[in-house]
Order: C-alpha cells, then structure tokens, then sequence
C-alpha cells in the first residue's frame, strides 16, 4: 500500500540550481516516488502547478525575479493548499516566521541531506493524505446527512423522533401537518402529553416499552377519532433509536394512514413508465422510485429473476434530472471477463493484442447520464476493486493509459444474488457493497403482487397478439385462476413466457387453461403453492437441481427445460440458475437430446 502511495504521489521540486533539482529528483525516484517534476523559475513553476496538481511542493527560497515566499503566497491565494516545504541556504527567523504563517509544512535549510529531504517528503504526504481523507469523509457525512433529510421530508408517512424523556426531537412534513390536523390550535411537544384517554396514548406506552426493551415493536393498527372528525386507522412501528455504540437514545415513531391509503385505492397507478401492477406494494415501489431519482446517488436495485431490475433503473433513469443525457446498459454476466474491463474502462490501441485501435469504454459513454450495471453480483474480485475506485473518485484509467479521465455518471447496480450473503462469504468486497448500497430498492416477486398476475396477463394477451397478427382477446377465467395460484418462480419475465407460447398455440379468440404449460396446469400434483417470500432481504430463488420439497418430483430434464425456459435460453443464467457449470449443463443438454431452438428469444 505504502509503495502504490508513492507511485500515485505528484511532487514538483523549484531550484535555480539544476544541481540541486537533480539530486532532489534522483533520490526521491530511487525511494519509489513515481512522478516527480522540476521547475527552474517561479513562472515555470506557476505554469505547471496551473496544468497539474501537485500532491507536494519543494521550492527553493530564492528564485529569480521572485522568492519561494512570494510563490507560497500566491498558492494560498489561488487556494491551493497541498504542503509546501522550503528550502534556503541562508536561513533567518524572519523568513521563517513569514513561511510558517503562509501555511509551509516545513523549512529547511542546506545543505539538504538525502535523509531529511525523503523523512520531510514523507511526513508532508502522509499529513496531506490523512487531510485529503478527513475532508472526504467529511463531505461524505454531509451527503449523506442531506440525503436523509430529503428522503425524511419527502416521504408520505409521519416520521417522528423522541428522546429518552419522550420530547419531540424532530419530525417530518407529513407529521407536522398530522398533528395540526390532530391538535388544532394546539402544538405537541412531547408523547406524554398524551394521557387524554384516547387511542393515541398507546404511542406513549408503546415508546416506554421501546426504550425499557430496546426492541422493535412491529406494526399494529389503532383507530383515532378526535373531536368534530371521523374515525381514522393509523398503522404505528416504533423502533429504538441508538448510536454507534449502542446506547438507546431515544425512539422512533411512524404513522401511517391507512384510511387515506383505503379511500384513494381507486385512484391508484395501473403503470409506472414500462412497470404494469397496481397492488399496494407495487404502489410502494413507483413512491420509491420517485422520490430516488431526485437524488443523484448510487442505487442498487436487487430482487428474484425476472422481478424488472432493468425496467426500475430505466424509471429511475427517466424521473431524474439526467434524463435528456445517455442510459448506458451492461450486462456483466453476457460479457466475458477478460473482456469486461475493456467494455467498462474502454482501451488505447496497441494496449493489448487485438486493440487495434482506441475504444471509448461504457463509463465515458454515459458521461452526463447513467450507468446501469446488471448482475454487478457476479464480477470478479479484480473488478469490484477497479469499480470501487470509480465510484470513489468519479476518475479511471482506460486499459494501457497511464492519466485518468473524470466523468460524471450516476451509476445503479442491480443483482439477483444476497450481496449480503457473499460479503460474509468473501466473494463480495464489503465497501464496494455499501459504496453501491447507499439506497436500495427492493423489487418483490411476482407472487407477493396481489392482484397483479390479471392484470399483466391481458396486458401481455393483447401485445403479443398484436405482435404475432391474431385476434385474442381475452382469457379464460379458468386460466386465470391457476395462473393467480402459480408460485411464478421466473416472475414477470416466466409470466410473459408463459402467454406468448400459449397464443402462439392458441387458436380462438380467448386463451383457455389448456395452453398453460404442465407446471401451472398440475401445479397440485407437483409441488405445494409457495407462501410468499419475506422481504428483509433479496434471497436466491433455490435452485432447480437441489432437492427442494416442491421440485423433488420433477425430472432431471424437466428442472432443465424449466431453466431454459425461465431464462429464454440463457445456457450461461440457467446454469447459475440449477447450481452447476456451464459444461455439465452442456453436457445433460447433449445426453438428454434437449432442443434448444424452442427457447431462442
């Protein structure tokens, strides 16, 4: 780490003796340091400090037609603040009382040693580094403390926070304009002030019993009707508010209104950009996506195969401020690997056989725009390590250039694997993980959309028929019932499988419960109808080949097939997708007399 330090450190030496400037150069290259300048006048130094920045400064006192003194004054001018070390053959106090109230790290006098000038060198980066690391961390902090507090005012539900004493410490738009609803004329500064008897005084028992537990209490519902209003039902979650060394400050309260939610159910969204559903928890996504997209911050999309990643960071895409600039798509698993840093970074001719000439990688492509790397699960860990420093300091490094290139992209991830589960493995890196994660949406599974499965079904019926030149026009009532009962392992995209192949076969006006495929036609003959998923965090769907309750009675070919067809054809997803390689699925593929051509898209 110390030696990759030193290579990426800039140093420029000024001294009118070329001497001097050499010896300085010599020694501080033979110690490793990689890029060392030198300059002969204050104007030639000026210009080069204009064209780079330098990461330390060694300049001779006395230069010609001005001194290093008026040099350091005119870098703290110009608000360049990288160390400064002095050097003079006849030193004063005077002169060094003027360099030290100018900000320079250090002053030296000659002759210079190769001792002193490499321990001076190595103090002044070292300080200079853990400065540059505290700023970052600092704006970090601020970012993220400001992306709180839009994400806190813009969301719907009543958001409060309370001390150990229960006094209000903050609350939201939407509290605020609760509890003047509420309290008319009336302004409540603390939970125990609610004592009048009524429904609202759970919150305050509710609150103690969080702060003397230190455990969540989940959501339940109370009804509340003030003086003059009707009943209204409020669904409550308060949890413990702790900080980082897990003392229990204080709680945090959420209200929502779910009689507002009930009466506007009939004015809710059917579709959000290309998303089709209209049920509560797709309601909830679309909310999400919304107020996301202002922010300009890494996102990472995870949920099942098939559950839209690609359609929700085009949505997000579209509802920001970026959306006149390029959505740039990569798919990291239908690239090879040796390729992908090529794809991604982009490469000089020559820098590699076959690089015969330059190519503008994905990254520089989307400058303005947006980045969206799908299966960001499955990259190397050469390449997680190449992202994370993208995503770090915005600049990269084409393949055979040695100046990076800065660029402007908000970039959103999207995986179908438990990032979380491969950080603890070690296949994952854990601070490229929360680098990606700083807001994550969470796509549920086709089977956790109620009352979606109609709904998408005539959707995809009249495009498909439309597509293909027939005239369906609706679907059976029969086939809808086994459709909605269907556990949709593959989600929407196995859902869109299922219909096109069902009116491509079809041949009246209405598709019947006969053209489902045998999996949805003798579902309970095959395996039990799965409950819905718990949604704390995106899991794999099991694979076909392990021995799972509702696949054990299917064949070896069957799960294949199944694979296959969930993936339209993908060899490479389907063998991830049963849990062996791609040769042994070639290989079965083979033995099995498997024709592929019905799955090519």
């Amino acid at each position: 780490m110390e030696s990759t330090s030193r290579q990426d450190a800039a140093i420029l030496v000024i001294d009118d003796e070329e001497s001097l400037r050499l010896t300085f150069q010599l020694f501080l290259k033979r110690e490793g340091y990689g890029s060392v300048h030198t300059a002969t006048t204050y104007d030639e130094a000026l210009a080069m400090i204009h064209d780079q920045d330098y990461d330390l400064i060694i300049s001779d006192i006395v230069l010609e037609g001005n001194s290093g003194i008026d040099l350091l004054r005119r870098l703290r001018e110009n608000h360049i603040r990288c160390p400064v070390v002095m050097v003079t053959g006849y030193p004063n106090v005077e002169t060094a009382a003027e360099a030290v109230r100018l900000g320079a790290f250090d002053y030296i006098a000659k002759p210079v040693d190769k001792k002193t000038l490499l321990k001076v060198t190595r103090m002044a980066l070292s300080q200079y580094r853990l400065e540059q690391e505290k700023e970052q961390a600092e704006r970090r902090t601020r970012e993220y403390k400001a992306l709180l507090e839009t994400i806190f005012r813009s969301v719907t539900d009543a958001i409060i926070t309370l001390d150990r004493d229960l006094f209000i410490v903050t609350i939201n738009q939407a509290a605020a304009d609760l509890f003047a609803e509420m309290f008319p004329g009336r302004k409540l500064t603390s939970f125990a002030e609610l004592d009048d008897g009524s429904a609202l005084s759970v919150l305050k028992d509710n609150a103690r019993r969080v702060l003397k537990s230190r455990a969540e209490i989940s959501e339940h519902r109370i009804e509340y009707g003030g003086e003059g209003t009707s009943r209204r039902i409020f669904s409550v979650c308060l949890s413990p508010l702790a900080d980082g060394n897990n003392r229990v400050n204080g709680v945090v309260v959420v209200l929502r209104d779910m009689t507002a939610i009930r009466a506007t159910r009939s004015s809710r969204r059917s579709n959000f950009h290309r998303f089709i559903g209209k049920s509560d928890i797709m309601q909830t996504v679309y909310s999400l996506i919304e107020n996301v997209a202002k922010v300009d911050t890494t996102v990472l999309i995870t949920g099942e195969s098939g559950t839209g990643k690609e359609l929700a960071a085009e949505a997000l895409h579209e509802e920001s401020l970026r959306r006149s600039r390029p959505l740039v798509k990569v798919d990291c698993t239908a690239i090879p690997e040796n390729l992908l840093e090529s794809e991604l970074f982009g490469h000089q001719k020559g820098s590699f056989t076959g690089a015969d000439r330059d190519r503008m990688g994905r990254i520089l492509q989307a400058d303005g725009g947006t980045l969206f790397l799908d299966e960001i699960g499955d990259i190397s860990p050469m390449m997680q390590l190449r992202l994370l420093r993208f995503l770090q300091e915005k600049t990269f490094y084409p393949v055979g250039r040695d100046t990076p290139i800065q660029v402007d992209v908000r970039v959103i991830a999207a995986t179908n694997v438990n990032l979380r589960k491969k950080v603890e493995e070690g296949a994952f890196r854990e601070d490229l993980y929360f680098r990606l994660r700083v807001i994550d949406i969470i796509l549920p599974a086709l089977r956790e959309r109620e009352g979606d499965v109609e709904l998408l079904a005539r959707y995809f019926i009249t495009r498909i028929s439309e597509r293909i030149g027939k005239n369906i026009t609706g679907i059976s009532d029969q086939a809808l019932e086994l459709m909605e009962r269907y556990g949709w392992p593959g989600n929407v995209r196995e859902l869109e499988n299922v219909l096109e192949r069902a009116c491509v076969l079809c041949t009246s006006p209405t598709v019947s419960a006969s053209l489902l495929p045998p999996e949805i036609l003798h579902q309970e003959e095959q395996r039990p109808i799965r409950k819905p998923a718990e949604r704390i965090l995106p899991v794999r769907r099991p694979s076909p080949l392990e021995t799972q309750p509702y696949e054990e009675h299917f064949s070896v070919e069957e799960r294949i097939i199944n694979a296959l067809r969930k993936t339209g054809g993908n060899k490479a997803k389907a063998a991830r997708l049963l849990g062996i390689n791609r040769s042994t699925l070639y290989r079965k593929i083979h033995d099995l007399n498997i024709d592929l051509s019905v799955f090519d898209l």
